[in-house]
């Protein structure tokens, strides 16, 4: 990488957020492994959902593996591959900028983004597009939302239209105040809260709004209610080391967190999967378990067989290209970050392997 490409992807970065870490939370317990937890798991029902860069690496994930993954929530994201489909081959980082988040560049082209897909459906990159007309899309763009442009979401809306996607089978959310943020109905900052230049923030807002609660009702026809205002327990941390390589290749960190409700245990019922990513300056050791907790997924999961995994990056494992712990949607792992050859598209899909037993 050239000095000169550093730069801009620093820039790029620094502009997607610009949290200030917080010390992580102290963990109690010896991580477990995915495979000793001995689940029941149905894969047919298995769903993603994340905020800003986490939502972009829901999409890209659900994309190329749409023959296992049946749903995506992209709360503050993009369109699949957004930052590698541009003119004249300009850098990723700079179209994910300029593109991809704000608009300086135009909105995203949904046509090229469509033909691209398409493209890497025929190398075989990525399952069949035809999944995707049985495919559930939530999409979340609040109005405050400065970092990641409405033009950006309503592109994401077409594409998946374009794809296939029926509209009966996307739902689209626009929230008055609300900033670029994963929304919550009790937790967080203030709804329209934007943090300055190195003020600390967990970048989850209240805006009286279970985010995750849509989410779930959406995805899943037969989701219960749950009566209680929090989970019935902790998530648990996990041994990511299996799955993510060299972490100053794959990015990720040691471990992560997985919420496994009560009824799931030992496989005393069969349960279904969640995996919800994280966004830039949300990853564990910057805000320890927080996201895990309080994102509002684990109390709709007691009560919806739900095994929730929350997957981990670790901003020191490439401290140059992402310093800010996001997931890779701009190609700092590799020209494959999109496919299901990617660093962190593989070991994903490794860690749900290990969950149903595969």
């Amino acid at each position: 990488m050239t000095i000169s490409s550093q730069v801009i992807l620093k820039s790029a970065l620094a502009a997607f957020v610009v949290l200030a870490p917080l010390p992580a939370a102290a963990q109690s317990s010896a991580p477990v492994r995915l495979a000793d937890l001995k689940l029941k798991i149905d894969p047919a029902q298995t769903t993603v959902s994340g905020i800003s860069s986490g939502a972009y690496m829901a999409g890209q994930f659900q994309v190329a593996y749409s023959g296992l993954v049946k749903a995506a929530g992209l709360v503050a994201g993009g369109p699949y591959a957004c930052a590698e489909v541009s003119e004249g081959g300009i850098a990723p980082a700079v179209v994910a900028l300029k593109r991809c988040m704000d608009v300086a560049m135009g909105a995203p082209d949904v046509d090229a983004l469509v033909a691209n897909a398409k493209s890497r459906e025929k190398a075989k990159d990525i399952d069949p597009l035809s999944n995707m007309a049985q495919s559930k899309i939530y999409l979340f763009n609040g109005d405050g939302d400065v970092t990641v442009k409405r033009p950006v979401a309503d592109a994401t809306d077409r594409f998946y239209k374009a794809l296939g996607v029926p509209e009966a089978n996307v739902s689209y959310v626009k929230l008055p105040k609300a900033a670029h943020a994963y929304i919550t109905d009790g937790y967080g900052a203030a709804c329209d809260f934007i943090p300055k230049e190195g003020e600390k923030s967990e970048y989850i807002n209240n805006c009286q709004y279970d985010q995750a609660g849509a989410i779930v009702r959406f995805f899943y026809a037969d989701a219960r209610i749950p009566n209680a205002p929090a989970a019935a327990r902790q998530p648990q941390l996990f041994n990511q080391a299996p799955f993510v390589g060299d972490p100053s290749r794959s990015g990720m960190a040691k471990t992560g967190y997985v919420y496994v409700p009560e009824v799931c245990e030992g496989g005393q019922q069969t349960c279904r999967i969640h995996v919800a990513f994280h966004g830039c300056q949300m990853a564990s050791n910057l805000i320890g378990d927080h996201f895990a907790v309080h994102a509002g997924y684990n109390r709709w999961a007691d009560v919806n067989n739900i095994v929730v995994l929350y997957p981990q990056i670790d901003g020191a494992a490439k401290p140059t290209s992402n310093p800010k712990a996001c997931w890779d949607w701009f190609g700092y792992t590799g020209y494959d970050f999109a496919r299901k050859g990617g660093f962190q598209m593989t070991a994903v899909r490794k860690m749900i392997g290990a969950l149903a037993g595969e």
